[in-house]
């Protein structure tokens, strides 16, 4: 307790050192930048001097100019000289040879056109001095660059900055030891106050024992002894001047005793942090260990059992709870091992019964098999036999009714009594309802099979109805009944046309055989669904009702009507009503079923209207185009 303590309270000691540490090396690098600065403006001043660019008759009047310059900076400047554009000396305050070559020394002409160039590195400005060079440019009256003047600048003026800076500091009684090491851009070492730096670094190890970057840094284990060092960058190039680099700062300091004593602090607390971190470790580990153990086998006890491994006995030692839960899954381990057992052989029973169904479906299904193919076999057999003697009766029906029509036709029909004429009329006649049976029981055949071929197309509901009453007027005359039509309704229906036909010709033909002798009247018409829901919803029911998109197609005729008692039997194949008039023209039994047949295939349907009372109304429904 008492170590953290101290540690609390050298931690506040170490962050304000760091702070007045830091606040120093700031304060430090914005006097050098500001010393430089001071330098460029007058560097500038005195390259503006009108008299540094008259001719060399004037060069005791430049001379004294520039020692008065020197004389003023203080001991900043060490000497001045002016160059030509070819890079020859013309002056020197040093007494130097003025026709000496400057074009392989460090002077640059990087300063022209307009701005003062700023040497960084360190150089040897004299014999015993080293520093830095100014130059700046030189115009005359007609503002044409004449030549170059060179302001040499001793090092001693960062030794002045640093003395005044930080070697005067006394804070609270604590006297802060500080060393600076000035770092260039390429590594090499600028200024250092240490006298022995030369003997302990070299430029490339403080270099690379230091990342320079735009932000101080901390470290403490630079030097041999302790340390607190932050290095700091000094930006030249932000005082408007070109140079060829910008420098670092390196500031160590040796630790003050309090400071050697809060390491010490840190050194004790972590050691005895350390030991009692391992110490609690050791005993988590041990009381972890104890309880976790037998859980982590019952654990892997319930990934065996989840496998459906139930073979192995459990048996899991621990504190009472553990051996409790360890008997409870030992019980539930041989239940369900016994149930599991039971449920085997009761699947093996059931699979033995199973293969013996499946044995018995397998000879049903061979005996099916045997019945399909016999029925296929009889059904070919049965179409055969229905082609045959389709075609055996069209036979010798073609012939005959092509001379009975050519007779009563032909030329020669006059010379045929009227008892002849009708005699063959009767014979034609039967001809035509044999052909007609035969069609009939044809086209039922093949409806049973799913060979009745049927071509939808887009049809004109108009064109449809005139197309067929075209083709049944010339019956409706040889009868002297009254044929009629009436379309109310502009849409198209998807049908096939000549087996729409067919219906039309069979419920035609059928109220033809009802109709009165004397007045018989057939009407064949054509209306958009809505416009007959009423009596739709009466027959069908509602599930039709509000079928959308189709045209309902009515014949209805004024002959005896039909009995309510039939209507529902009446489309059934073979189905007559006995009455007197179906005895009389005879038939099948097979138009309307065919009519349904057809209707059906095409998606529609087909009904009497039990609420028609002056005949026989049948309605058929298409779906429009």
């Amino acid at each position: 307790m008492t170590s953290i303590l101290s540690l609390q309270n050298m931690s506040g000691f170490r962050a304000k050192y760091l702070e007045i540490f830091e606040n120093s090396g700031n304060q430090l690098v914005d006097r050098i930048l500001g010393e430089i600065n001071k330098m460029k403006f007058d560097v500038i001043y005195l390259a503006e001097q009108p008299i540094l660019t008259q001719p060399n008759g004037l060069a005791k009047e430049q001379l004294d100019l520039l020692n008065n310059f020197i004389k003023l900076g203080e001991s900043k400047y060490a000497s001045v000289a002016i160059y030509n554009l070819s890079g020859y000396k013309i002056l020197d305050t040093t007494g130097e040879d003025p026709n000496k070559s400057i074009s392989n020394t460090n002077i640059s002409t990087s300063s022209i056109p307009n701005r003062v160039f700023f040497n960084s590195t360190i150089d040897r400005i004299s014999n015993y001095q080293n520093g830095f060079h100014f130059t700046a440019p030189l115009y005359n009256n007609q503002d044409l660059l004449t030549g170059l003047v060179d302001v040499r600048v001793s090092d001693t003026f960062i030794y002045n900055i640093v003395n005044n800076t930080l070697f005067s500091l006394n804070k609270e009684g604590n006297i802060y030891k500080f060393s600076i090491d000035l770092i260039h851009d390429n590594g090499a070492l600028i200024f250092s106050t240490r006298s022995n730096i030369f003997e302990s670094h070299d430029s490339g190890i403080l270099m690379n024992n230091f990342s320079l970057s735009d932000k101080s840094s901390f470290d403490g284990n630079f030097s041999r002894g302790k340390s607190t060092l932050i290095s700091i960058p000094i930006p030249i190039t932000l005082a408007n001047l070109q140079t060829n680099g910008n420098w670092t700062m390196l500031l160590n300091s040796q630790n003050i005793s309090s400071m050697e004593e809060f390491n010490k602090t840190v050194g004790d607390f972590l050691i005895a942090s350390s030991v009692i971190l391992v110490s609690a470790i050791l005993v988590t580990v041990i009381l972890v260990n104890k309880i976790t153990l037998p859980i982590t086998q019952l654990k892997n006890v319930a990934l065996e059992l989840s496998r459906n491994k139930f073979e192995k006995e459990i048996m899991v030692e621990g504190s009472s709870e553990v051996k409790d839960l360890s008997i409870s899954l030992e019980v539930m381990r041989r239940n369900v091992e016994n149930s599991k057992k039971n449920l085997i052989r009761k699947v093996k029973e059931r699979t033995r019964d199973l293969e013996k169904a499946n044995e018995h479906l397998i000879a049903k299904e061979s005996e099916v098999n045997m019945i399909n193919e016999e029925l296929l076999k009889s059904n070919k057999a049965k179409e055969e036999f229905l082609s045959m003697v389709s075609h055996e009766l069209k036979t010798p029906i073609t012939p005959m009714k092509l001379y009975i029509e050519m007779m009563l036709k032909g030329n020669r029909a006059d010379e045929l009594n009227v008892f002849q004429k009708k005699a063959l009329g009767i014979v034609h006649k039967n001809i035509l309802k044999l052909e007609t049976i035969i069609n009939d029981i044809f086209t039922v055949y093949r409806m049973e099979l799913d060979t009745f071929k049927i071509s939808k197309k887009i049809t004109n509901v108009t064109e449809l109805i005139d197309s067929n009453m075209s083709a049944l007027s010339p019956l409706m005359r040889d009868k002297n009944i009254q044929f009629n039509s009436s379309v109310r309704t502009n849409k198209k229906v998807l049908c096939d046309p000549v087996r729409i036909s067919q219906v039309f010709f069979n419920l035609v033909n059928n109220a033809v055989d009802h109709v009165p002798q004397e007045g018989g009247r057939i009407v064949i018409k054509a209306e958009d669904e809505n416009q007959g829901q009423t009596n739709i919803q009466a027959t069908l029911g509602t599930d039709n009702i509000n079928e959308n998109g189709k045209v309902i197609f009515t014949v209805e005729d004024n002959g005896i009507g039909i009995a309510e008692s039939n209507m529902d039997s009446l489309f059934k194949k073979f189905y007559q009503i006995d009455t007197g008039l179906s005895r009389k023209y005879g038939g099948t039994g097979l138009g309307l079923a065919i009519c349904k047949g057809i209707i059906e295939s095409h998606g529609g349907t087909i009904w009497i209207d039990p609420f028609y009372k002056n005949g026989a109304s049948f309605k058929f429904t298409l779906i429009s185009a």
